[in-house]
């Protein structure tokens, strides 16, 4: 009985030639092998394996014919070993396989012998004719047996896909740090290479376009607080949303200075913004004033917070910011309500006159003068000045001084001058309308010749709950006094 071992064929060739051989040894016709053979072509008996006919033998690794005897092939240097010495040595038993040759210096490893009568009868079952001939060759030197060694422990079968793994885990986390790397950048960009600066800059810009028209919500919102402070004035001109359209689209504004500050939590942007004078362009759209007022510059100061890598401004505080640049201050409200009590030029005169009328009109006829005689007399030299005014809460002060005719003196001059007059003539030589108009136009020369003094007054306001400034009674009273009523 033959022994052996299962290794993958290493040509097609010596494979066929042995499936041929075994196939006609136990009956199978040829090459028509059994299913359960024919279903692993890849393993055939090793090479260790010999075969005889008749005196010859031949490889059972290249199928070339050999002189009985000989131990390697001389066509491809396998060993062939005796058939009959490997058989009767063994006993029947099975030989162990030689050692391994490393691969450095590879060597065809001799295989366990089969038993005698099974390779007898191997040989006997494969004609002549299946055995091309094969040219002579030398013999190879002989080689002294290798001693055996233990064959070496199994290595442990490597892992499948282990390579594609871990290439698969590399491109994961450089495709990671590209991610990482992005998102850097664009937090870069957005927020260090652009910077805080214009990062505000822009975000305040886009904010102020809006109250700048009257089309969006924060422009209307803008005109509808124009309108109520407004109408707090003494002097309500009642205007049109025309007239507040109009102020809007005159006015500008640019984005200054932003700075943050030296922990980076905080910023400060500022923005001037340049308009109208709101009171004087709304009375003069609604013709009741003749210059709409000189363009004036406002500061408008916004805090912006840092959350993470954006900034906002909170929003209550950018309309109150925005209200204060482009509504009028506390101050000029007070400004404009001192202007309702001396307003010169044509507006007083014609507040003058009209009170005359409607107080003093019959005494006036009586007299022979006329209301406007009288006022051009009495406010020739007129003027007056609006000095500081300070606001503390819900009180404020305001400084004036005006410039006018004393009407106490023209009266204490009259009073001397018709006396004189009065004594001077025989009062039995004239009616009274004579007397009477002859005192008015002695008035009238007394108010011309009169010089203008100039006295001073603090004024004082109070603000009440919904922000409308009034000026207390005891300032009319002073009013009243400078002017002469």
């Amino acid at each position: 009985m033959v022994t052996g071992r299962w290794t993958p064929a290493r040509r097609w060739s010596s494979r066929r030639w042995f499936w041929r051989s075994v196939g006609r040894r136990h009956g199978y016709g040829g090459c028509a092998l059994p299913r359960r053979h024919a279903l692993r072509p890849a393993l055939v008996w090793g090479a260790s394996l010999s075969g005889e006919r008749g005196g010859l033998m031949f490889c059972t690794n290249c199928g070339a014919n050999l002189p009985e005897g000989t131990r390697f092939c001389t066509r491809c240097g396998m060993p062939v070993g005796d058939a009959a010495g490997d058989g009767a040595g063994q006993g029947g038993a099975p030989m162990t396989s030689a050692a391994p040759v490393p691969e450095a210096a590879p060597a065809p490893a001799a295989a366990p012998a089969r038993p005698a009568s099974w390779a007898a009868g191997q040989a006997s079952t494969v004609p002549p004719a299946q055995v091309p001939p094969q040219p002579a060759a030398t013999p190879p030197a002989q080689v002294p047996p290798q001693p055996a060694t233990d064959a070496p422990a199994p290595q442990p079968p490597k892992k499948r896909g282990g390579k594609a793994k871990v290439a698969a885990i590399v491109v994961g986390i450089i495709a990671l740090v590209a991610v990482i790397g992005a998102g850097g950048y664009l937090v870069y960009q957005n927020f260090f290479a652009t910077g805080p600066e214009e990062v505000i800059r822009e975000d305040l810009d886009e904010h102020l376009a809006a109250y700048s028209d009257p089309s969006t919500g924060d422009g209307d919102r803008l005109l509808s607080e124009a309108d109520d402070v407004l109408s707090g004035l003494a002097a309500y001109p009642y205007p049109s949303s025309s007239a507040y359209e109009a102020w809007l689209e005159d006015t500008s504004y640019t984005v200054d200075d932003v700075v943050v500050s030296d922990d980076g939590a905080t910023a400060t942007a500022t923005a001037t913004i340049t308009h109208a004078p709101l009171i004087s362009f709304i009375e003069h759209h609604e013709g009741e004033a003749d210059d709409p007022g000189e363009p004036q510059e406002t500061t408008l100061e916004l805090t912006y917070t840092r959350d993470g890598s954006t900034w906002k401004a909170d929003g209550d505080e950018l309309q109150d910011a925005v209200f204060a640049a482009y509504l009028p201050s506390d101050e000029e409200l007070i400004v404009s309500d001192v202007d309702t009590y001396f307003k010169a030029d044509d507006d007083m005169r014609n507040g003058f006159i009209m009170g005359l009328e409607s107080g003093s009109s019959s005494e006036l006829d009586q007299l022979g003068i006329t209301a406007d005689e009288f006022a051009d007399a009495y406010l020739d030299g007129y003027a007056y000045e609006v000095g500081d005014v300070t606001v503390d809460g819900d009180t404020a002060s305001v400084e004036v001084s005006v410039t006018i005719k004393s009407y106490a003196d023209i009266m204490a001059a009259f009073q001397d001058e018709f006396d004189a007059w009065a004594a001077s003539i025989d009062t039995t030589t004239m009616t009274e309308d004579e007397a009477y108009r002859q005192a008015g136009a002695m008035m009238l020369d007394v108010i011309a010749a009169g010089e203008p003094k100039t006295t001073e007054a603090t004024l004082t306001f109070t603000q009440d709950s919904g922000g409308v400034w009034w000026m207390d009674s005891s300032s009319e009273h002073a009013i009243e006094g400078m002017l002469g009523y």
